[in-house]
This record gives structure tokens, C-alpha cells and sequence, in this order.
């Protein structure tokens, strides 16, 4: 039997993928990975859905209790997933651009500490259309504005508690 049929035969099926809608929504992180692929390598966020609103006119988000993927190519340079992905984790935490530098400073995101794990962040999912091209209309591409969550004590408490029940350590020991 063909190679590629026995591929299809033996995957599960997919769904349209894990990849949010145009909104706005409050998300969680479950789990911030890298993976090796064909492509080259990504940046992963799967991330839960919080709450969620439609842009003015547009579809109906991804709701509450869902989740979606935030992923990244890494390996084209020109496409800058690198700098986008970091743009993520700098809103993740609120930090600077200097801080995420170091490829030693960012480990403790995707190591077993998952530094970012449930913690939440604010992202607007926004169409983006792209130039026309050899008479041909350009791709409608998702872009993505992160922003940072200030949490508050009740939060914090509830992020901490999370952490423990995942066997994550605390979060000042994960990003310190």
C-alpha cells in the first residue's frame, strides 16, 4: 500500500485546527513548548479560553472553556515568529525586551518550571490582509496584540493554587 495512504489511515482526525478566531479574549496558559518539525522549529502557547467578544461586525470568537493554539515559526528568519513570540512573553509578564535576550532567560518558560503557566494575558485577534500579488487578491493572515494582565490577589492566589495542583512550582521560584 502507498506510504502517504498509510499515513492518512493511521492519523487522527483534525478538526481545522486549535487556532483562534478574530476577538478579543482573556486567555490562560496551559503550556508554552517548542516543537521540531518539517517546517523548521515552532514556539507553541495552547492556551484557554477565559472569556471572549466578537470584533465590531465580525465572526463569533472562540468561547469560554475552549482552547487555542498560538504558534509560531521559528525558522525563517524574514517571517520574524521569533520576535513575535517574544512580544508574547514579554505581555505574558510584563517585561522588557532586554529581560528575554538571553536564551537562558527564556528556558524557564518551556523547561519543567513552565514559568507562564496559567498565567493570563489579553490578545486581540484581528484580520490582517496582505498586498495583492501577481493579480492574485493577498491572504487574510490573523495578527495578534498582546497585552498584559496586572493580576490582582484574588488571581494571583488562583494562579499559585493552579500551579500547585499541576505539581508546577510556585510562581516566583519559576521566574526567578
Amino acid at each position: 500500500m502507498n506510504n502517504a495512504l498509510t499515513k492518512i489511515a493511521t492519523a487522527q482526525a483534525a478538526a481545522g485546527g486549535r487556532y483562534p478566531r478574530f476577538g478579543r479574549y482573556l486567555l490562560e496558559v496551559e503550556v508554552i513548548r517548542t516543537k521540531e518539525g518539517f517546517k523548521g522549529d515552532s514556539a507553541i502557547a495552547e492556551l484557554k479560553v477565559r472569556e471572549s467578544d466578537p470584533l465590531p461586525g465580525g465572526e463569533s470568537p472562540n468561547r469560554p472553556g475552549e482552547s487555542v493554539d498560538y504558534v509560531e515559526n521559528l525558522s525563517d528568519q524574514k517571517k520574524g515568529g521569533g520576535g513575535r513570540f517574544k512580544s508574547f512573553l514579554m505581555a505574558l509578564v510584563g517585561g522588557e525586551e532586554y529581560e528575554f535576550a538571553n536564551p537562558a532567560a527564556l528556558k524557564k518558560f518551556f523547561d519543567e518550571r513552565q514559568a507562564g503557566t496559567h498565567l493570563l494575558i489579553r490578545c486581540e485577534v484581528y484580520p490582517k490582509q496582505l498586498p495583492a500579488k501577481d493579480g492574485l487578491p493577498g491572504k487574510v493572515l490573523s495578527g495578534y496584540r498582546w497585552t498584559h494582565v496586572e493580576l490582582n490577589d484574588k488571581q494571583l492566589a488562583q494562579v499559585e493554587q493552579s500551579r500547585k495542583a499541576s505539581k508546577l512550582p510556585a510562581l516566583a521560584d519559576a521566574l526567578y
